[in-house]
């Protein structure tokens, strides 16, 4: 067994109006990746609290190793608007930090008044910082900034939007060099590129972790363990989260077992209890007894189930319509040339990298803001609902019953019954002790499922979501997904969540610098397409490396011939296949089934070709050096 980090003994956790866990037990070991799952509002992020010694438990202790070094990043950062980017990841008591802290606000100094003394004292912290190896920790600084999109690290955090701040807070967590790391939602407000990358990182991490996430790639890649709060109970499982499915499955069939069993012999036992007294062979009171033990041993608990079903609009003939729009923010071009006729029943993601104009696109969409160029035509049946990236502007001091209530006091669902504020609240969850409570005492995940019932509950036709997946527990996008895969409607979704992406969207928008590519299929089907093309074009590189190369000629005259011809056939056959390349990208829209199927059958003709044409062209080469 490897070394103890954490050992927690009768953990106990309750509130006025909850007890999220009561007398756990568990410990954290070197080397652990667990990522802790359960629902919104079960203690996810109250335990990591407890973890790190932000709270203090009701009960029970948490004893550390000594020495322990825990690297702790919240949900929502708590950083000071009053620093610059750089002494915000420097921000703690390590002692390289410290210099590189004193090294940086001593070059804002020198920008603007190089004095002899400050370039005295310039040389002397360089010096310092050389001998200590401190520029290692600057060059590791850079890295993780680059990586996370950070572009500006001298501007002060004041001036950052909510996602930089967040990018900021993980890259100072991951300067922590760590035993322990504590995350709350590390890929919230990453694009998928970076969510890749420190995928990759934190599974190559020496340190141990607990984490919480929405991402079951992410989630199942990483952990080692899963870590389950359900029920006010802490359990751990070994394995990732697809070996954690597998064990609940198991354990299902197993209580379903278990429960037909305790059925049978409750009804035997009630069976024995309705004959007469002269009937009976045994003393009553046993029975009666293993009667009251069978009534309250069932071995099923039952969980309530978000139940999202809401009356929709018929769609119109005309459902949306974009035609050669273009958008510029801050003298930079976002959008440029971009058209697309909308379908009935268009599932589409849209991906690129944060900032790019995703949720410009929406906006445009929507009505928020107007184009630079081109039209935007709305069919009159097409009804929008916007859950847009940044929740509503809650009144965080009034009830959860009365933010539904503004909006409406009935809701229509699919099978045309009109239901109250109260019933709908029920089945997203929220029990009539929730409706009464204040908003400012949800979780930011219950936060996320009020305003989805807000946002889908007027019966609309057009579903766009921007980044819904953030903060909502697994079990809800699960729910989500499914009624998505069921609505009648179009679905427009900007997400960072491959998973989400790969379960719901069959087309692609994909921001690439100053273009929009229409890809057909979903985020996994882009990314083999996109790693293939990497790779042919690292091939075609070093053939044409090799090709280059200035040699003696020892071939026949036929041969010489023949190597140019093969030369020239190769050349136009590159060409073909990037226009061929460049159709399937630019006319996706407007093709149909057939003309993909004659174009991709082409493609797979002229790569077969083309392979035999470098194959002989080796030969020959190699014949005229070594002949």
């Amino acid at each position: 067994m490897s070394e103890i980090l954490i050992s927690i003994s009768n953990l106990t956790k309750t509130y006025p109006d909850k007890t999220l866990f009561r007398d756990e037990s568990f410990g954290i070991h070197a080397g652990d990746k667990i990522g802790l799952i359960g629902e919104n509002g079960c203690g996810k992020s109250t335990l990591l609290k407890i973890l790190t010694g932000n709270i203090v438990s009701d009960g029970g202790e948490a004893i550390s190793r000594t020495g322990l070094v825990v690297g702790y990043l919240p949900q929502n950062p708590f950083l000071d608007q009053n620093l610059s980017v750089y002494d915000q990841i420097y921000y703690s008591d390590n002692p390289g930090f410290r210099l590189l802290r004193r090294y940086h606000r001593l070059l804002r100094k020198l920008e603007v008044n190089a004095t002899v003394e400050l370039l005295e004292y310039y040389r002397e912290l360089t010096n310092e910082i050389e001998a200590t190896g401190g520029w290692e920790l600057e060059r590791k600084a850079k890295m993780f900034l680059s990586q996370l999109g950070i572009k500006n690290p001298d501007c002060s955090v004041r001036n950052l939007s909510g996602g930089e701040k967040r990018r900021i807070d993980l890259a100072r967590v991951l300067m922590q060099d760590a035993d322990l790391l504590i995350l709350d939602e590390p890929t919230n407000h990453l694009d998928i590129p970076t969510i890749e990358w420190l995928q990759d990182y934190l599974k190559n991490f020496n340190g141990a972790m607990v984490f919480v996430t929405h991402d079951r790639y992410f989630l199942d890649d990483i952990s080692s363990r899963i870590m389950e709060i359900d029920h006010n109970h802490i359990r751990l499982f070994d394995g990732n989260y697809s070996f954690y499915l597998k064990q609940k499955e198991l354990e299902i069939v197993d209580l379903q077992r278990k429960e037909t069993r305790r059925q049978a012999q409750l009804q035997k036992e009630m069976k024995w209890l309705k004959r007469g007294a002269r009937a009976r062979t045994s003393k009553p009171k046993n029975h009666l007894d293993r009667v009251m033990e069978l009534i309250d041993k069932s071995y099923l608990v039952e969980n309530q189930e978000l139940d999202i079903s809401f009356q929709t609009h018929r769609m119109g003939k005309t459902i949306l319509e974009i035609r050669g729009i273009e958008k510029e923010y801050d003298n930079r071009q976002l959008l440029h040339n971009f058209s697309y006729l909308f379908q009935n029943h268009d599932r589409i993601g849209i991906v690129g990298q944060n900032g790019c104009g995703k949720t410009t696109l929406l906006d445009i969409i929507t009505g928020k803001l107007e184009v630079s160029k081109g039209s935007v035509k709305i069919g009159l049946n097409t009804k929008f609902a916007y859950f847009r990236q940044e929740a509503d502007n809650f009144d965080r001091n009034i009830r959860v019953i009365d933010y539904i209530r503004e909006h409406a006091d009935n809701i229509r669902t699919a099978d045309g019954e009109l239901h109250s504020a109260s019933v709908m609240l029920n089945r997203f969850l929220f029990d009539d002790k929730k409706q009464q409570a204040k908003i400012n005492t949800l979780s930011g995940g219950e936060c996320k499922r009020l305003y989805l019932l807000k946002s889908l509950m007027f019966g609309a036709n057009f579903i766009i979501l921007d980044e819904p997946t953030n903060d909502l527990d697994i079990r809800t996008l699960e729910l989500l997904e499914d009624y998505l895969d069921a609505f009648k409607g179009c679905v427009l979704i900007v997400s960072h969540d491959r998973y989400f992406l790969d379960r719901i969207a069959d087309y692609l928008f994909i921001f690439e610098d100053d273009r929009i590519v229409k890809f057909p299929g979903n985020y996994s089907d882009y990314l083999l397409v996109k790693r293939y093309r990497e790779e042919e074009a690292t091939e075609k590189a070093v053939s044409k490396d090799t090709r280059v190369k200035v040699r003696r000629n020892k071939l026949t005259f036929n041969e010489k011939r023949e190597k140019a011809d093969i030369e020239e056939q190769i050349h136009t056959l590159e060409a073909r296949l990037e226009e061929l390349t460049r159709q399937i990208e630019e006319d996706a829209a407007t093709l149909r089934a057939i003309d993909f199927r004659s174009i991709t059958t082409e493609q797979e003709e002229a790569e077969i070709r083309l392979t035999k044409l470098y194959e002989r062209w080796d030969e020959l080469e190699t014949k005229s050096n070594y002949r």
